[in-house]
């Protein structure tokens, strides 16, 4: 009886050094996005806008559950800006 108990408090060990610490981690995703001015033409009337990674508006960031996005921005623009998520 001892035996059979102490094989299976083994095993049980066995499991937690081994197998128990292997978590599931979810990726690390790096953009970079540049802010700049472009030129935009409306109404015949061409003004300076701002634009991300020469898009506007900027691109959608598309994440799922559990990820880490870090994302790098650079203003090459004449003004300080903000982002809001």
């Amino acid at each position: 009886m001892w035996l059979i108990m102490k094989v299976f408090l083994l095993q049980i060990l066995a499991f937690l050094v081994f197998g128990g610490g292997i978590h599931c981690q979810a990726s690390t995703r790096r953009l970079t996005f540049v802010v700049r001015e472009a030129s935009y033409t409306r109404l015949c009337s061409p003004k300076n806008i701002l634009t991300v990674n020469g898009q506007f508006p900027g691109p959608t960031i598309y994440a799922m559950k559990g990820e880490t996005i870090i994302v790098d921005i650079y203003n090459r623009g004449k003004e300080n800006i903000t982002i809001h998520w």
